[in-house]
């Protein structure tokens, strides 16, 4: 074991060491005078960022946020499976082959399926004679639950939203929380893949079936966020606007495209007729409108008609009117309260939902707050002011004064700046239905206490980014108030400062010395003289306190003559 970490330490020397060299090499790379062809600066470049990745490597600083990794080249045989069959063709023994084939490629990719459900358009289905055909645009929907640390992960919220969607065409697997947030905000596919057609089910587990249960059909379609969904992909997916308003035929619209309008308004459609239960999804001629059977009508002659964009554009005005009569219907007094519910209904029982299909049966364990610390917590949240002073005491994770003061910049005449460090509800996180707010302020020259509040996630993202502000927050000696989760953290502190910490701080220092060499504050000689004892305190921290690891404070302490410098 001693032998490894000492070849470990060896190789991150050598790679310092090259990573040095390769700096000075760019240095010169970049000076004007420089001789350096552009295709050598650019390897130059390129070389900087391989060797900065190397050693991020072998110091294992470099972990970051997996996501699900699928390749549709490894899924042939589940494609043909897909695009072979319709619910009414899937066999026991189909649906198993399938099962099986969904299980291997999301094997380690995921910590549990919970449902995989075959999506078709009936519609498209009658302008078709051949089964194969019929089934050449369906979707196998596939609803995974993530790992925790995945979920849990103070990664960028964008990065973590494109990984929660795996999108193959015909192989859709959406991730338990983003498919939370599209089927509150009234996404339709979400809506059939629950209230799926018969037989379309290929497996589905326990959750899922609660879900199920759980979830009323009226309570799902009711909403307007799922009507007006409905009928703006219905129109938008086969229109485009025209110079003068409105909307006209969409001249490139598909086949699969204009049934898949009709799909959407039937489905609104069905959803104003039947309250209590979720209705059959196959098509019922013999209960349909008239405009809608005119529609089936013209869609069983699109590919035997000489001119089928002649017969698109009739189904496009048939869909408008139909769209008018929904939503007439939708407005009026007469429809039952029944066919309506609120958003903040479907919210609790999908958040519900979703937090007890990822908690899985465990319990969530309570806050916990110092008893001798309470009262002077509670008075630094009353300081601090805000929506701080409306939190419970057990999310505050740190107070810190800010600003100025913090840099030993303060003058009698300077206002207060706090940072605030806090922990959402872990209930409100699982069951959260949309994203949740993590970052406030309030700040301005006529405010005498500002602050800059972050959840404890965003604040571990930043600091994964290594922002200088955070790295001097968790390397600072004390802070007004901190938390035992802060304390558990600062053990950990060593761990943050890597190759990426140390370029942020010279970053930061080069923009410094820009703003000084552009004479941007040379007419106020009090905020240069700032700018010079900043880069100074960079310096001496980076080369100092990021070395021998101690406390920030002490790097304040000691600062210069700070009546003379501002």
């Amino acid at each position: 074991m001693e032998d490894n970490i000492c070849i470990d330490t060896i190789a991150v020397k050598h790679v310092t060491d090259a990573l040095q060299a390769q700096e000075r090499l760019s240095w010169v790379a970049g000076q004007q005078n420089s001789t350096f062809s552009d295709s050598v600066k650019d390897k130059c470049h390129e070389s900087l960022d391989h060797l900065r990745s190397l050693k991020s490597c072998l110091e294992g600083s470099d972990t970051d946020f997996v996501a699900p990794d699928v390749h549709e080249d490894q899924m042939v045989e589940l494609k043909q499976q897909i695009l072979m069959h319709l619910p009414g063709s899937l066999t026991d023994e189909a649906r198993i082959k399938i099962k099986t084939k969904v299980e291997e490629a999301m094997k380690d990719q995921c910590k549990s399926i919970l449902s995989m459900t075959l999506l078709t358009c009936p519609w498209y289905e009658l302008s078709q004679k051949e089964r194969g055909e019929q089934a050449k645009h369906n979707t196998l929907l596939v609803v995974f639950t993530s790992f925790d640390q995945q979920f849990f992960s103070p990664t960028n919220p964008q990065v973590k939203e494109k990984a929660s969607i795996i999108d193959f065409g015909w192989f859709q697997a959406i991730e338990l929380s983003h498919f939370g947030h599209a089927l509150a905000k009234g996404r339709s596919r979400f809506v059939e893949a629950i209230y799926c057609r018969e037989g379309a089910s290929v497996w589905s587990s326990e959750s899922w079936k609660d879900l199920q249960t759980s979830l009323p059909f009226a309570s799902a379609t009711g909403t307007r966020a799922f009507f007006e969904a409905c009928l703006g992909q219905a129109s938008g997916g086969i229109s485009k606007k025209k110079k003068i308003g409105g909307i006209r035929f969409r001249e490139g619209s598909t086949v699969h495209e204009v049934c898949d309008s009709l799909r959407l308004l039937h489905l609104a459609s069905e959803c104003l007729h039947h309250q209590k239960s979720a209705p059959d999804m196959e098509i019922s001629e013999s209960s349909l409108s008239p405009q809608a059977t005119e529609c089936i009508r013209l869609v069983k002659i699109l590919y035997e008609h000489p001119n089928p964009q002649e017969v698109k554009k009739e189904i496009f005005d048939l869909v408008l009117v139909w769209i008018k009569q929904l939503r007439a219907t939708y407005q009026s007094s007469s429809l039952p309260s029944s066919a309506k519910s609120t958003q903040s209904e479907v919210d609790s029982l999908v958040g519900q939902w979703l937090m007890r299909t990822r908690l899985d049966g465990r319990e969530i364990q309570p806050f916990t707050v110092l008893e001798d610390s309470h009262s002077h917590l509670l008075t630094m949240m009353e300081k601090v002011g805000g929506p701080v002073c409306k939190m419970s005491p057990e999310q505050i994770v740190l107070i810190a004064v800010a600003g100025s003061k913090m840099y030993n910049l303060d003058t009698p005449t300077s206002d207060v700046d706090y940072t605030v460090v806090y922990i959402n509800d872990t209930r409100n996180i699982l069951s959260a239905t949309s994203r949740l707010p993590e970052s406030f302020e309030s700040k301005g020259l006529d405010k005498m206490v500002e602050y800059g509040v972050q959840e404890l996630r965003a604040f571990g993202e930043s600091l994964l980014k290594c922002s200088v502000t955070s790295l001097e927050l968790v390397f600072a000696a004390s802070h007004e108030y901190t938390s035992p989760i802060w304390e558990d953290l600062v053990k950990e502190r060593e761990s943050f400062v890597t190759e990426k910490a140390i370029q942020q701080y010279v970053g930061l220092i080069k923009n410094n010395f820009r703003f000084i060499d552009k004479g941007k504050r040379s007419d106020d000689p009090k905020r240069e003289r700032k700018l010079f004892y900043k880069i100074f305190h960079k310096l001496h921290s980076w080369g100092h306190e990021m070395t021998d690891q101690v406390g920030w404070k002490e790097t304040y302490d000691c600062h210069y003559d700070v009546q003379h410098i501002g």
